[in-house]
């Protein structure tokens, strides 16, 4: 990709914005829409000036403006931006339109520029109905682990996609238990899809893209997952599913962020119950009590939640 004669397609623009910015940047997702990512990324190349124009032409207010300008200019670099596009075709990354994701455009302008994505693409392009996302604490109970492989298992056996984050514990577990059932299953990585994290289930992750699934990421291959990105990449996991069921969460888990924004987006939301003495259930509890989520304790009321 020559990015100083700005001869991008327009995915190779989707890239280059995806290195310029941090996931769900609202500033960016403006730009891009009114410009288009092509257009968008030439005015960032002209300089100062002429980015803050398009920013302009897009009504965005000059502070806003100001602030945007700021953080991208320092960024863009042509030379990473082709390393990022070689290491993916070293890796068999494909680069896919967020447009053809279905659920990822409920986003708006926090949409994802690009999605970077190893494996079998089909589970990404499945009908909302048809994925449900099962996710939970890292630090996850013995109870919570065979809840999830149950769930997990018996829904994948019945076509649906499981949906999570590789992370610890319950998202593990699940992932395990769709591949286990000869289903599919989708995981989204807050860093970059050639770099599996956490680095204890790498070996799940290359499963995962091995066996009819999918390894999938907005931000560059190479990139590293930082805290900023673990929040951003859970919009991605509520936005591409039908349901949410959070199995085990503590008071401050981050798959209660999943859960709101799933339920911000319209998305159903379900918990499993635990024990009242469990700090892991603490916070499925909350969402039950606090948040109207559905009491979810079998595969038929997680089955249920997607409408089916």
């Amino acid at each position: 990709m020559n990015t100083t004669l700005t001869t991008a397609t327009a995915l190779e623009a989707r890239a280059a914005w995806s290195t310029i910015t941090e996931p769900g940047d609202t500033t960016a997702g403006t730009l891009t829409r009114h410009a288009g990512h092509t257009a968008a990324l030439e005015a960032l190349i002209a300089g100062r000036d002429a980015l803050l124009a398009a920013l302009a032409a897009a009504d965005i207010d000059v502070d806003e403006a100001t602030q945007a300008a700021a953080r991208w200019l320092p960024r863009h670099n042509a030379r990473l931006i082709d390393q990022a596009l070689e290491t993916a075709a070293r890796h068999g990354i494909t680069l896919i339109d967020p447009a053809t994701i279905p659920g990822l455009s409920d986003l708006g302008d926090a949409a994802p520029h690009i999605i970077w994505a190893r494996g079998t693409l089909a589970p990404l392009t499945r009908d909302l109905p048809e994925r449900i996302a099962v996710i939970g604490a890292r630090a996850a109970t013995s109870y919570g682990e065979h809840v999830t492989a149950e769930i997990a298992a018996d829904l994948a056996r019945r076509g649906i996609v499981i949906v999570s984050g590789a992370a610890y514990g319950i998202d593990a577990a699940a992932h395990r238990a769709a591949l286990a059932a000869g289903g599919s299953t989708i995981a989204w990585l807050a860093g970059g899809a050639d770099r599996p994290y956490p680095a204890g289930n790498s070996e799940l992750i290359a499963r995962i893209a091995d066996r009819g699934g999918v390894v999938a990421s907005e931000v560059a291959p190479g990139s590293a997952p930082t805290r900023w990105r673990f929040l951003a990449r859970n919009r991605l996991i509520a936005a591409t599913t039908a349901a949410t069921v959070v199995v085990e969460a503590g008071v401050r888990s981050g798959s209660l962020t999943t859960a709101h924004h799933a339920a911000a987006l319209g998305r159903t939301v379900g918990a499993v119950p635990g024990p009242v003495t469990s700090a892991t259930s603490t916070g499925c509890h909350r969402l039950i009590r606090e948040a109207d989520a559905h009491l979810v304790t079998s595969a038929d009321e997680a089955y249920e939640l997607l409408g089916h």
